[in-house]
């Protein structure tokens, strides 16, 4: 799962390549060929014209969580298959119409094929766990490894870095979940933890005294091999 970051039709082929589902939410307008039983041919249509239009035949009722209240409100999906004219990839889209909570409607491309209402409603109950998974997405691209600050332009640059975070990721987690309470404790408080009700708990503090460390092992590194100049 991914936001509209994402939206782009090279990860659309590299999750093909590798053989692995995605849903993404839609943010880039296009030209997409939908398939017309009558005519029996692909036709092309822009995909907000489509979703525009697009019948809503699923009514759900559903509970959203947002600052520890509950709302219970009623969402109405649709679906339909979709071609890529450029790679031929065939995708769906699956629309989510919930004037309660959203003003625009929600627009999800997915490669997982949508044939049934069981299909449509496993996809989008998917999509409503990411923000469970939020805090660690925020650690990855935001306040922890700041991936969205890394420019680069390539799919396999693309696919370099992605893999170098998600292992620096795992690391944190892997120190925070194994390694003796005391040990953590102190890399916690060496990233800055005080004690107070207010700190920062979780990654953040661990990575930064992950950090502090190697930043300290580089230091005492370098300076055996090139130490301090003292005055003459």
């Amino acid at each position: 799962m991914a936001d509209a970051g994402l939206d782009d039709q090279k990860i659309f082929t590299w999750f093909e390549l590798v053989n692995a589902e995605f849903i993404i939410r839609a943010c880039a307008n296009r030209t997409v060929e939908v398939y017309n039983d009558r005519l029996d041919r692909w036709e092309v249509e822009l995909l907000d014209d489509l979703t525009a239009t697009l019948p809503l035949p699923l009514k759900l009722r559903v509970a959203f969580t947002h600052a520890r209240k509950v709302r219970i409100v009623d969402v109405a999906l649709g679906w339909l298959m979709i071609r890529l004219p450029q790679t031929q990839q065939v995708l769906w889209v699956l629309v989510a119409h919930c004037p309660d909570l959203f003003e625009r409607d929600l627009v999800l491309l997915t490669n997982v094929p949508l044939r049934t209402a069981h299909d449509a409603i496993m996809v989008y109950t998917e999509w409503r766990y990411r923000p469970q998974i939020e805090h660690t997405y925020r650690f990855d691209q935001e306040d922890g490894l700041n991936v969205e600050d890394v420019c680069v332009r390539t799919l396999e640059r693309m696919r370099r870095i992605f893999a170098l975070i998600l292992l620096a990721t795992l690391f944190v987690y892997h120190v925070a979940h194994t390694w003796p309470h005391q040990m953590v404790l102190w890399l916690r408080r060496l990233g800055g933890k005080l004690g107070l009700s207010g700190d920062r708990d979780g990654p953040y503090v661990l990575l930064a005294g992950i950090r502090a460390v190697l930043i300290a092992a580089a230091t005492l590194s370098f300076s055996r091999k090139h130490p301090f100049p003292r005055p003459k």
